[in-house]
């Protein structure tokens, strides 16, 4: 794949809807959120995506070429080909959301008295998918524009420095990836790796006894395995339910984890960081 398979313009579109929590699904179809031309394959998407986060110097490229665009083509292609508006952030959405409900390890809602305990995905998702977007005014102020559009700038530099950080803490643990709870992190430093709760007999990699009550977790309850072409694949082989980003994983089933993929599991959420600094692809994807 070459920097100039796509134009400049597409690339920034991509990165503006993904930096807003647009769904790579979502970039395909007929009814794609966004009007690539051509029409892209959610294969083509998620290939140049993992392309710029991997590839260092597709990445230089990736984020030069945009740098290259005027301020002003880039709101004037949002304009014409985006067909959404941004809408009210995460604190606006949730406000008065109930957050007292857990995931239990039948993968039923339980109820607790913990006024700590945050929504879950699923609640997340729907409050801010029922909440009306916020319109722009056809008359705003294209300084104002301007200026909106420097400070997310600015904020998006800030969360990358925050990830370098966090990616060196990890590289200096020797850590492929991390699996963060409420009370403890869990750092993955082998390829393969056993989730589930240690006893006497039988110790796994992963014990999620560390992070609470376990009660609900099987003694196996999942393996966790770095794919040759860098991405990491979770299978469910306990008896209960494992939910990730809402999306419920049954005994025997297995999901690809994207970077900061919700994991829920007998009443416990975790989440998943892969540090791509020690992540390499060694063989074609089908290996």
């Amino acid at each position: 794949m070459s920097i100039d398979d796509w134009p400049a313009i597409d690339d920034a579109l991509l990165r503006y809807a993904l930096e807003c929590g647009v769904a790579i699904e979502s970039l395909t179809g007929d009814d794609a959120v966004i009007q690539f031309v051509p029409q892209r394959s959610q294969l083509e998407i998620t290939s140049r995506w993992n392309k710029a986060l991997r590839d260092d110097a597709f990445a230089r490229a990736f984020a030069s070429r945009i740098k290259a665009l005027p301020d002003e083509e880039i709101f004037k292609a949002v304009d014409e080909r985006a067909r959404w508006t941004p809408g009210p952030t995460l604190r606006e959405a949730l406000e008065g959301l109930p957050s007292k409900r857990t995931r239990g390890g039948d993968g039923k809602d339980d109820d607790s008295t913990n006024e700590d305990v945050p929504p879950r995905f699923g609640e997340a998702e729907q409050a801010i998918l029922r909440a009306a977007g916020r319109a722009r005014g056809d008359g705003e102020d294209m300084q104002v524009v301007k200026a909106d559009a420097a400070t997310l700038r600015k904020i998006a530099a800030l969360e990358r420095s925050a990830q370098a950080a966090t990616a060196r803490l990890a590289t200096s643990r020797g850590a492929l990836a991390e699996l963060v709870g409420m009370s403890a992190t869990f750092v993955i430093t082998e390829r393969e790796s056993v989730i589930g709760r240690s006893t006497e007999e039988l110790k796994v990699d992963v014990d999620l006894c560390e992070a609470g009550n376990a009660s609900k977790i099987s003694r196996q309850q999942a393996f966790l395995k770095l794919r040759w072409n860098g991405e990491f694949a979770l299978r469910n082989v306990g008896r209960r339910p494992i939910w990730c980003n809402n999306v419920p994983l049954s005994t025997g089933q297995r999901c690809i984890l994207a970077p900061h993929t919700l994991i829920e599991v007998g009443g416990m959420r975790l989440l998943f960081m892969p540090n791509p600094t020690l992540i390499r692809a060694e063989s074609p994807i089908g290996a």
